[in-house]
């Protein structure tokens, strides 16, 4: 039988809020700060996780250390491609160029599909993402 009473209480929502998810999706596009700011793209996860894990329960703070631990690898990533520029072996700092931009637009892709993913609710997990944090 279907309860009609005026006084009854709605089924409690499962899952995330709308403020975590937000928070959560925020430090995922925080990333996208490598595109203007040097180091943005760990600095933004990071205060995230420092400060709104604690307040906003396990959803943010686990969506911003996936964020910045996959932040962590690109960095070092692209610090080993600029690198690449002053070795003097001939012909290897042509390399460096299309794997730079290689991982400029994976960084956007894996950025954008966090986003949207933990948008919904969900924790995404970086594929290749070195885990120290």
């Amino acid at each position: 039988m279907y309860n009609d009473a005026p006084n009854a209480t709605p089924p409690l929502p499962t899952g995330p809020t709308k403020q975590q998810r937000n928070w959560a999706m925020l430090a995922h596009l925080c990333g996208l700060a490598f595109l203007t700011v040097p180091l943005g793209n760990i600095v933004g996860p990071l205060l995230i996780w420092q400060i709104k894990r604690d307040e906003l329960g396990e959803f943010v703070g686990a969506a911003a250390r996936e964020a910045l631990n996959f932040q962590f690898t690109f960095t070092i990533l692209v610090a080993f491609a600029l690198s690449l520029m002053i070795l003097p072996l001939p012909g290897i700092h042509l390399l460096s160029l299309p794997v730079l931009i290689l991982l400029s637009l994976a960084n956007v892709y894996f950025c954008c599909a966090a986003a949207i993913e933990t948008n919904d609710g969900e924790i995404y997990r970086y594929p290749y993402a070195f885990r120290p944090f």
